[in-house]
């Protein structure tokens, strides 16, 4: 059996779209809609870096400098956080895959299938950020979609404030479509299945709080 890729229709139709790609033998379509989702990764990230997300790490050196020396500087950010993205689809969609690889049953195209779903979700809470960010000036560990402003209740601990607002009800609705991705396409139970999924996430949320803690101004 042959599976065509469409990701809009695995989103919406995620039981019938992964029952037919548990028989399917081979899936036409991957390599185009990944290239798709990296270049949409990357102009998302740009964008951010285009709307100045992130440059508060510099913005008192960047006051000090030439104008023409400020727009170099500008593109050179710019293209750093284009990197970026390139960076963030690699890690989502064929590491994450190979972590699923490497403890279950599951043949690695069909796990970057799975990845290529919900990697839009993904992408949809960055562009979110981005707007919350400029909007309302909300950082994106203070997202009302986090756990972040509940964090900002209960501590004032920026570790934890930052590994709440790492959760969010997009990353619970990619986890919940990983799972039934999982249930259907492996022999595994339930229970392991989650156990190594939610792990990848824990770590995923480890190193961007690790990476927001740190001080760049220090290091740079």
């Amino acid at each position: 059996m042959i599976y065509q890729l469409r990701i809009l229709k695995g989103l919406l139709y995620s039981k019938r779209s992964f029952f037919q790609l548990e028989k399917a033998e081979t899936v036409y379509g991957l390599r185009p809609n990944i290239l798709i989702l990296f270049i949409l990764s990357a102009l998302v990230f740009y964008g951010a870096g285009f709307a100045g997300i992130g440059t508060h790490v510099m913005s008192s050196e960047l006051t000090a400098v030439p104008g023409s020396v400020f727009e170099w500087l500008k593109n050179y950010f710019g293209l750093g956080r284009f990197i970026h993205g390139l960076l963030y689809a690699a890690l989502i969609i064929f590491f994450q895959a190979l972590w699923f690889w490497t403890l279950t049953d599951i043949p690695y195209t069909k796990l970057i299938v799975l990845q290529a779903f919900i990697f839009p979700i993904l992408l949809l809470e960055q562009v979110i950020n981005i707007v919350l960010a400029v909007q309302m000036n909300l950082p994106w560990f203070s997202s009302p979609f986090s756990l972040g402003p509940v964090a900002h209740y209960i501590t004032d601990k920026r570790f934890l404030i930052y590994f709440l607002g790492s959760i969010s009800l997009f990353k619970l609705w990619v986890i919940s479509i990983q799972l039934y991705g999982m249930r259907i396409l492996s022999t595994r139970r339930r229970l392991p299945s989650f156990i190594i999924i939610i792990s990848i996430h824990i770590i995923f949320w480890l190193g961007t709080t690790f990476l927001a803690f740190l001080d760049f101004k220090k290091i740079l």
